[in-house]
């Protein structure tokens, strides 16, 4: 064996930087993931550049699909119980806060209607869903 024959290391490759650098971009992408609301009816919202956050605690949700159909927090109602939940909202000591989420199609008389309704029962506090 002469002086310039020396054993070589075989050539291996070191995977905790790997995984280093995919535990990073898998908790990147989770942070900045948007997540799908889960109370959305298929309502295609109208767009508003001037629209600021709608993310309430205590809140009623009222949709009004393409067609009219009233839901509140995901079920259907008709006018007169949605009134009805109003009014005994209004009397809590924290009365809500009245999301309405209206598909873009839907006439405006529908949305006016709830808005009367908030208004009429006491709950002055309501906000539009948009995109």
């Amino acid at each position: 064996m002469s002086v310039f024959e020396r054993k070589r290391r075989k050539p291996r490759i070191d995977v905790v930087p790997l995984i280093d650098v995919l535990m990073v971009l898998i908790i990147f992408f989770l942070v900045t993931m948007q997540f799908q609301d889960l109370r959305a009816l298929n309502v295609k919202l109208p767009k508003i550049d001037t629209a600021g956050s709608n993310l309430l605690t205590n809140e009623l949700v009222v949709s009004i699909d393409s067609k009219g159909i009233l839901y509140l927090n995901g079920k259907t109602v008709d006018e007169s119980t949605l009134s009805a939940t109003f009014e005994r909202s209004s009397r809590l000591q924290s009365p809500p806060t009245v999301l309405v989420v209206a598909d873009e199609e839907v006439p405006l008389k529908f949305v006016t209607r709830v808005v009367d309704a908030c208004r009429k029962n006491g709950l002055e506090d309501f906000r539009l869903q948009a995109r």
